[in-house]
């Protein structure tokens, strides 16, 4: 079923079963059948701020009849939904749902190094067809939100039920694709826009939901990371201050001061560090356009939010150890880099690549505190860190 992948894991040759990928395309998500065992490499790429999307190469055969075995098999074609998964064997999980956007038949001198390979994305690019000139609230006010249930309602979309409201401070115009209003939507409020297996989420970092599986480092024969690299920088604000333009004609505009409100992950805030040198970090916001006193309050606050998240990390799961799939826009422990990095971070992106070589997944992630506060496990590092000495 699917592409099957020959891989040695990280430790042990023999002590995971390597995973597969199934590919289904159509309504009726029709398996790849014959089709599998060509398939030579699938990369995708899921991030929080952009659309999901990425490739399928096909090792493509001519037939006696002269057809292309994919090419011609009519699988294949432009906005065809499909759906890539990761197959560990008792169970699957979702990496991508979207449409083939683009198709790529390559036929070489060498007839056996003819190729297919198809540009996927994810199912956003149905919010991608038709560029829009509309006032949302031009009679009424209009919150974020109904605007973007009214936008997704011919997409064959779902609203998340716990999506947030976002603005309705004045009437919004509308130029652009939905998919580019909605991005500047979720911009402007501070929040985050995906959509997977046919729900849209538009709201915060979902930093309190329950974490994905853990990232093992060091962790002798459970070890499912590869390699990790932290950065943790300084130079970023704590704090920002937006200027708020008067009610009254010629009375003082005043000034609001706002500092991160979301969940911290760790034990101790990043902006603690520094704290006590005497010299606020802080940064400030303008007027933008014909921005409301509202809205600019709201980008103040989206503002120090992003820039609390002052440490970013990045590394490289092994796919078959790890046994699942790892998705942007929830939190993951990591465990083994010490009580200053190990704990909860929030994923941020998601490099999938899987080949007859195996599976690997190339992640970045990010925090806005340090220490544990309590969600990783710390008696694992302890135990992992003399497991690796066996080995």
């Amino acid at each position: 079923m699917g592409l099957s992948l020959s891989l040695s894991s990280l430790l042990d040759p023999g002590f995971r079963n390597p995973p597969s990928c199934l590919i289904q395309v159509g309504t009726e998500r029709t398996d790849i059948g014959d089709i599998a065992p060509l398939v030579a490499t699938v990369d995708i790429q899921l991030t929080l701020d952009e659309a999901g999307a990425g490739t399928i190469m096909i090792e493509d055969r001519r037939g006696s009849d002269g057809k292309w075995v994919a090419a011609d098999t009519g699988l294949f074609e432009r906005w065809k939904p499909i759906r890539v998964s990761a197959d560990f064997g008792t169970y699957q999980e979702l990496i991508l749902a979207g449409y083939i956007l683009k198709l790529t038949p390559d036929y070489p001198g060498n007839a056996g190094e003819a190729k297919l390979t198809l540009e996927v994305q994810d199912e956003g690019a149905a919010l991608s067809r038709e560029q829009m000139r509309r006032v949302w609230g031009e009679d009424s006010p209009m919150t974020d939100l109904e605007i973007l249930r009214e936008l997704v309602s011919d997409a064959d979309l779902t609203v998340d039920s716990m999506a947030a409201t976002g603005q309705s401070s004045r009437a919004l115009s509308q130029e652009a694709t939905p998919i580019q209003f909605l991005r500047e939507r979720a911009k402007a409020n501070g929040f985050e826009l995906t959509i997977s297996d046919g729900v849209v989420w538009f709201g915060p970092k979902r930093l309190d939901a329950t974490p994905q599986p853990p990232i093992l480092v060091y962790a002798g024969r459970e070890t499912n990371c590869r390699n990790f690299t932290a950065a943790d920088i300084a130079d970023t604000p704590d704090s920002v201050r937006a200027d708020i333009p008067p009610r009254e004609q010629g009375a003082t505009p005043e000034v609001v001061t706002v500092t991160p409100d979301e969940t911290v992950l760790g034990s101790t805030p990043a902006s603690s560090e520094g704290s006590g040198l005497g010299t606020p970090s802080v940064w400030r916001v303008g007027a933008e356009g014909d921005e409301t006193s509202e809205e600019r309050q709201a980008r103040a606050q989206a503002l120090v939010n992003e820039h609390a998240f002052k440490i970013s990390g990045s590394g490289v799961l092994d796919g078959a150890m790890y046994g699942h799939v790892l998705k942007p826009g929830s939190p993951v422990t990591i465990d083994g880099v010490g009580p200053r990095y190990g704990g909860s971070w929030y994923v941020s992106k998601v490099a999938h690549q899987l080949s007859p070589e195996g599976y690997t997944q190339n992640f970045e992630v990010i925090r806005n505190g340090t220490g544990d506060s309590g969600s990783g496990g710390g008696p694992l590092s302890a135990a992992g860190s003399a497991l690796a000495g066996l080995f």
